[in-house]
């Protein structure tokens, strides 16, 4: 057995620990045997399958439209009206109403497809057959703020990803000059901004707000005392900057990434984002169609009809968010007038859609968080109905569809989802996906060390009955 010296025995001990300690800090920060940085950006990319939708206008009704007063007439509510309910109602108060409340308007059929529709919705019912309503849709929230994150997030709780995030994320964006996922926004909702939020996904996902009033996007134009020169060397000048800061210090910094990406994104959409914001070139015939001439509806139909411009240039997810659907009371005032402020703008984009062919490659929804109870609320003389999370639809109409179908139906009061037909926004968002060709179990990002998706953990399917 040999001697070593002291100084020989540190040395080996100081490498070995040494060595110990670097292996340690490159496991930390995830640089041991680390692939390269993945690289986020908005060009296209492949589809786990054939997609059916190249794109989505998502028009989201936050607040709970009383789709028993609109689509989906009971009866049966003309029978109890003003009695108590034959079965016990519950909502979002304790000892809520048990007073029935028949619908105030009158329904008739329209179409091939014999669809009954309330005096409320006019202009909806003449393209009533483009439609495929989901009739039996269910949340377990009963609060519109969890419930529109569960409608727009797939999750009750705040912090998670917007569909349209998810759907940017899976498939970029065939117009390069736009964003993938653009917000427009009617009146706003509970959760406000957070209903286009990208939350942990890279934020160049995240949704970007578009006003249909002025200039389109906030900064976007060139100010008058910059030429397009000097803008770019700008330009030039701070991407480097924050590609050497990425390259030096922050490799795996998601957040620097985005900024590079949308300080380029910013100076390609100062030309395109004004021309699709430009509606001189619609005719007047169409501005008409959509509503955009009348000053009670005009600000909802112009987002409607921008969505159409958006979609056709390109853009893979829109949603238009209106805010003015929660009638605790005086519903009979105030649900005629949020009807009318949107009625001629669903069907104009409907029409529009229709007769330009892009209903063939767009999925149109439409619906918000919840429904309304076919109870009043409290006996007064300005009667409203609370929050009904147990049963009530939304539609779909476009790519991939069966035009004219229903699938589930709810109690005879409207109260309650029936049987196995019963579905979650969860569905929905699976049925979404899959029709642009996305596998909801497969469109997955790795946070906090697992593999999370839109739907979660959450039950879910593509509800292929409403497939064509």
């Amino acid at each position: 057995m040999s001697l070593i010296s002291r100084r020989q025995m540190l040395s080996d001990a100081a490498s070995g620990f040494g060595a110990a300690a670097l292996g340690w800090i490159l496991h930390q920060q995830k640089l041991l045997g680390a692939a390269p940085s993945q690289i986020h950006d908005l060009r296209p990319k492949t589809p786990h399958l054939t997609p059916k939708a190249k794109s989505v206008i998502y028009l989201y009704m936050g607040g709970g439209p009383s789709t028993i007063d609109m689509f989906d007439p009971k009866p049966v509510l003309k029978k109890y009206d003003g009695q108590d309910s034959p079965v016990k109602v519950s909502g979002r108060r304790l000892g809520v109403s048990q007073k029935v409340m028949a619908s105030p308007w009158e329904f008739k059929q329209y179409g091939q497809s014999g669809r009954w529709v309330s005096e409320l919705m006019p202009n909806c019912a003449k393209v009533i057959d483009y439609t495929t309503f989901l009739r039996a849709l269910t949340t377990d929230r009963v609060d519109h703020s969890t419930a529109q994150f569960s409608a727009m997030t797939g999750r009750g709780v705040a912090g998670f990803p917007s569909i349209g995030s998810w759907a940017a994320y899976g498939l970029g964006t065939e117009n390069q000059d736009l964003p993938a996922f653009v917000a427009l926004e009617d009146t706003y909702t509970t959760i406000r901004n957070r209903i286009w939020s990208s939350a942990w996904l890279p934020p160049i996902y995240q949704g970007t707000k578009v006003n249909v009033e002025g200039t389109p996007i906030f900064d976007v134009v060139r100010p008058k005392d910059i030429t397009d020169e000097e803008q770019r060397s700008f330009l030039n000048l701070v991407n480097d900057l924050n590609r050497i800061q990425k390259r030096q210090k922050y490799s795996r910094d998601l957040d620097l990434e985005a900024r590079i990406a949308n300080y380029e994104l910013a100076a390609r959409m100062q030309l395109a984002a004004t021309q699709v914001a430009d509606l001189s070139k619609e005719t007047e015939a169409t501005k008409k169609l959509y509503g955009v001439d009348d000053p009670k509806t005009a600000n909802f139909s112009t987002c409607c009809l921008m969505a159409r411009r958006l979609v056709e240039n390109g853009v893979r997810f829109v949603v238009v968010v209106n805010g003015g659907w929660d009638h605790h009371s005086n519903i009979k005032t105030d649900l005629p007038e949020v009807c009318y402020r949107t009625d001629k703008g669903i069907a104009g984009l409907l029409a529009d859609m229709k007769s330009r062919g892009l209903l063939d490659s767009t999925l149109v929804v439409w619906g918000g968080e919840f429904g309304r109870l076919p109870t009043v609320e409290q006996v007064t003389q300005r009667p409203g109905r609370d929050h009904n999370p147990h049963g009530f639809s939304i539609f779909m109409a476009g790519a991939g569809l069966k035009p004219g179908f229903d699938f589930g139906d709810t109690d005879e009061l409207g109260y309650s989802a029936l049987g196995t037909e019963k579905h979650t926004h969860s569905h929905v968002h699976a049925t979404i996906l899959h029709l642009m060709g996305l596998d909801f179990k497969k469109l997955t990002f790795e946070y906090e060390g697992r593999n999370e998706s839109l739907t979660g953990v959450n039950p879910a399917r593509v509800i292929t009955e409403v497939l064509a």
